[in-house]
């Protein structure tokens, strides 16, 4: 939906992070079928919202010592 060079930043502040990229709902269902435990999922977007508080928030998230799964 949006040109690959506005969103390939925004993707990329989370894969740095330690995230798993997955593109389509089954691949998200794969990856969620057996976890167990506590997962934390971000839902990247372009909007402002995900700009000023999601990304920066997961992307912490990732770096403390006791990381989700």
């Amino acid at each position: 939906m949006y040109p690959e060079l506005l969103v390939a930043p925004m993707r990329a502040d989370l894969t740095i992070a330690g995230f798993k990229e997955l593109k389509s709902s089954q691949e998200v269902d794969t990856e969620l079928k057996d976890q167990k435990g506590t997962t934390l999922l971000v839902i990247n977007s372009v909007c402002g919202c995900a700009a000023g508080a999601a990304r920066p928030g997961g992307a912490g998230g990732a770096k403390k010592a006791r990381k989700p799964r």
